[in-house]
């Protein structure tokens, strides 16, 4: 079956009285933008560290377009699955941008020539081809983040996991990141699972589903869930500024159709309605 499948799936870490997740089931099709939100330490993570393998749920199955993540796949699922965590100066192992990447194509044996080609196409699709030649420690926050995005690219995989992956970074390069992931989901079909309080991050998603509760609280288009401020408030998610206005309106009998879901598109709906 293509796209993600948890299927059942419980995990308790070590030395946990409870699990922190209880047979929870959850799709994510391929192809598609999926974001996970939840409170801190509601299981967000632990999915994303499942679907890479790099736990191991105590029951249920997941498989990765058909592909069952069981030890015995674990070389085939990191073909297919590259996963980008909060702080990037944790995913460094190189002297410079170019080694970096580098160090995750030797893992996969490939001859010389294709991972020097690999290298110079994933600079070049994250913008950052004139730093290869630098020192990581010296990028700003962005710039490694790309970075570490570009070394995931490198393996061509077919998911990609960004494991609140902008909440280090200032608006700019936060941006910067999401206009790449769009950019990455249009052109190359990828399927993307980020997790975030990130509001606005959230629009951007296809798919939002809210991890509460050891399992799945609720899932559907961003629309859907995104209107639940008092759920957002609960969940310590902000509420993104379309929402807010879009709730002040309400109260004073103006009603915002649902599917405007950003600030831009609040401000040319207003224009032509005041027009």
């Amino acid at each position: 079956m293509d796209g993600i499948n948890l299927e059942n799936i419980t995990y308790t870490y070590p030395g946990a009285s409870q699990p922190v997740l209880k047979g929870l089931n959850l799709q994510l099709p391929r192809g598609q933008w999926t974001t996970l939100i939840g409170k801190n330490g509601s299981g967000k993570s632990t999915i994303a560290r499942l679907i890479d393998g790099l736990l191991v749920a105590d029951e249920g199955r997941i498989t990765v377009n058909g592909l069952p993540v069981t030890e015995d796949h674990l070389t085939a699922l990191h073909r297919q699955v590259g996963i980008v965590f909060q702080n990037p100066d944790n995913q460094f192992v190189g002297a410079t941008v170019a080694d970096d990447i580098a160090f995750g194509l030797e893992n996969q044996q490939l001859p010389r020539a294709e991972m020097a080609a690999r290298i110079d196409k994933a600079l070049a699709r994250v913008g950052m081809s004139k730093l290869a030649e630098t020192e990581p420690s010296l990028l700003s926050g962005g710039q490694k983040q790309r970075v570490a995005i570009a070394g995931i690219l490198a393996l061509e995989p077919e998911v990609i996991i960004l494991d609140e992956a902008t909440s280090m970074l200032d608006p700019a390069g936060r941006q910067t990141v999401l206009d790449l992931l769009v950019q990455l989901r249009q052109e190359e079909a990828l399927t993307i699972v980020t997790i975030t309080h990130d509001p606005v991050e959230m629009t951007m998603a296809d798919k939002v589903v809210v991890v509460d509760q050891q399992g799945i609280a609720d899932e559907g288009p961003a629309s859907q869930i995104l209107c639940q401020t008092a759920l957002l408030h609960r969940l310590g998610v902000g509420i993104p500024v379309a929402q807010d206005l879009s709730d002040r309106l309400a109260a004073l009998g103006v009603t915002v159709p649902a599917e405007y879901l950003t600030t831009n598109e609040m401000v040319e709906w207003l224009c032509r309605k005041l027009s």
